[in-house]
């Protein structure tokens, strides 16, 4: 038995009640990062969240967007 994955809306909302850094994020671009390094893996989505987090620390009012959550995957290594 599998059990779905959340929609990017959902993901995104449910990112955001887990750390403030996703309030406001794009379901678009969570959905991105989700679909191709995160893949519902909620342990990953966690170390996302720690380089998301220390990357929007470097500037002030930086916004999450599909540019920083790049840079912040690119951090976990390679991924397809």
């Amino acid at each position: 038995m599998s059990i779905p994955g959340l929609d990017q809306e959902r993901l995104a909302q449910t990112l955001a009640l887990f750390h403030d850094v996703w309030e406001g994020a794009d379901p678009a671009d969570v959905g991105w990062a989700d679909a191709t390094v995160a893949r519902g893996n909620f342990r990953t989505w966690a170390k996302i969240t720690s380089h998301v987090y220390a990357l929007s620390k470097r500037g002030r009012d930086v916004r999450v967007d599909l540019r920083l959550i790049e840079q912040a995957c690119a951090r976990l290594g390679l991924y397809p």
